[in-house]
């Protein structure tokens, strides 16, 4: 008996003092808690709040926001030429465009981006005699080497009159791929003109000023845009006729400033449809002064003015199905009336060169031109997949401001003829990564759609003049990086 008494008496006294050991960590434990509870205590959580979103809120300002969009296509072009054999090639081209974006104040806005649009491997573009490959007009659009480019840089400051907000803006404009041509370029938000008859890189000033609330109309607003397309002035330390060297900068006294203003009005917009207009005037219109067979400088051959009427309905009808109501549909119209000058300059008569007062568009007299644009984006047969067809017809003095469009056989929208265009985009990586095909149409009247506006801009009937191009195509198939 003794024997078991004496291990269960030894057995008692450890469980005994385990549990002081034990109670001693709890208490300790408890100890800690107090203290952890009082200093959480003195811990102000609003202010603390306050300092985290002070410090996101200046992280999100101070700095520039970058985006990346880069498209690799390949382009089949072909072309049926008057009295000479057809033309075809196939193109292909990286096109990267690196957006920019800072707020460093709730009313203050810096947007940009910079382009880079080549061709594969190295080119002898700049050595076949085009001249005008690089022209400010469309510097990022339309492919050449790797060199980057500014495309866009502007800054957007808001404001209040009164019930009324406005934004002023300088800087280079974000005008391509606007109102309308969005769709085709595969864009979500337009950028500012109406892309049916103004779709070209350029420089300037705009003042919006946002009438909804005054008028109680939906999405109103009127924008006065300003632009200079052509600066007149000499380099510096360029070279004078008696071999020294002219004033810096100062007026060359050949082609003066070619300048443009124009009035955006939206008249409405409730989010399914949504009205557009615009008027512009240019003064100065350049073309080719010739000075030989193989020479030239630009002159002003006179003024243009334009305007334009444009209807989008996102969603067709109300309700009516499922299809209907992801569709698109736009119909516009757009005029252009010259005012030409008497300047005599030189110009191209066949192979002789002639000095004389050519007018605009080949005429000395005022000359009106028009133009219809329709389209329809449709869902296809998988989600995200849109189904567009755009269709275009532009009389034989219509002429347009869209150099900058981005298709490899010219503007379709300049054109003096029918286009006719269909295109399939679809999603492979959500909208980070998608794929278009598209086929372009165009069965020209008349020449002289996409140049200049003097006598180059001459309408001749393409059934009749010797190396004219009578229609193009342009097949695109196109992988797009977006994020």
């Amino acid at each position: 008996m003794k024997k078991i008494i004496l291990p269960l008496c030894l057995a008692l006294s450890y469980v005994s003092g385990a549990d002081d050991s034990l109670r001693q960590e709890i208490e300790a434990l408890k100890a800690q808690m107090t203290e952890l509870k009082n200093a959480q205590s003195k811990i102000n959580i609003d202010a603390l709040k306050a300092q985290i979103s002070e410090v996101k809120a200046h992280d999100a300002n101070d700095n520039i926001k970058w985006s990346v969009d880069l498209r690799t296509s390949y382009d089949a072009v072909d072309y049926k030429i008057k009295g000479l054999s057809d033309q075809d090639n196939g193109v292909w081209t990286n096109k990267l465009i690196l957006g920019m974006a800072a707020q460093p104040a709730d009313n203050l806005v810096f947007k940009g981006s910079l382009g880079a649009y080549k061709a594969f491997g190295q080119t002898n573009m700049a050595t076949n005699g085009t001249m005008f490959q690089s022209f400010d007009w469309y510097g990022t659009q339309k492919p050449n080497d790797s060199t980057i480019k500014l495309r866009e840089a502007y800054f957007l400051y808001f404001g209040n009159m009164g019930d009324m907000p406005y934004t002023a803006s300088f800087g280079r404009r974000p005008s391509i791929d606007g109102f309308l041509t969005n769709l085709r370029a595969d864009n979500e938000n337009p950028a500012s003109p109406i892309g049916h008859n103004i779709n070209m890189e350029f420089d300037g000033a705009s003042f919006k000023f946002d009438l909804d609330k005054l008028t109680g109309i939906s999405g109103m607003y009127v924008k006065l845009c300003l632009g200079r397309g052509f600066s007149e002035t000499r380099g510096s330390y360029s070279m004078s006729s008696t071999g020294g060297f002219n004033s810096s900068y100062s007026e060359d006294g050949d082609t003066p400033n070619m300048d443009l203003a124009g009035l955006i009005f939206q008249v409405y917009d409730n989010g399914q449809y949504k009205v557009m207009a615009n008027a512009f005037k240019g003064w100065n219109m350049m073309d080719i002064n010739m000075l030989s067979a193989t020479s030239f400088k630009f002159a002003d051959v006179g003024d243009l003015t334009g305007g334009a009427l444009s209807l989008q309905v996102n969603g067709i009808g109300d309700g009516i199905s499922d299809f209907l109501d992801d569709s698109i549909f736009f119909i516009s119209y757009a005029f252009s009336k010259t005012d030409p000058n008497k300047n005599v300059i030189g110009a191209m008569n066949g192979s002789s060169l002639v000095q004389e007062a050519t007018g605009m568009l080949g005429s000395t007299d005022s000359e009106t031109g028009s133009s219809i644009y329709t389209g329809i984006q449709i869902p296809s047969f998988f989600e995200g997949h849109r189904l567009g067809l755009e269709y275009n017809h532009g009389s034989k003095y219509w002429r347009s401001f869209t150099y900058g469009e981005d298709t490899l056989v010219g503007s379709k929208l300049a054109a003096r003829g029918d286009a006719y265009e269909i295109y399939y985009t679809l999603p492979l990586v959500g909208k980070n990564l998608t794929a278009q095909l598209s086929y372009l149409y165009i069965d020209y009247d008349y020449t002289g759609s996409d140049t200049f506006f003097g006598w180059t801009g001459t309408p001749q009937d393409v059934n009749k003049a010797t190396g004219a191009v009578q229609s193009a195509q342009n097949v695109r198939a196109s992988l797009r990086y977006r994020y």
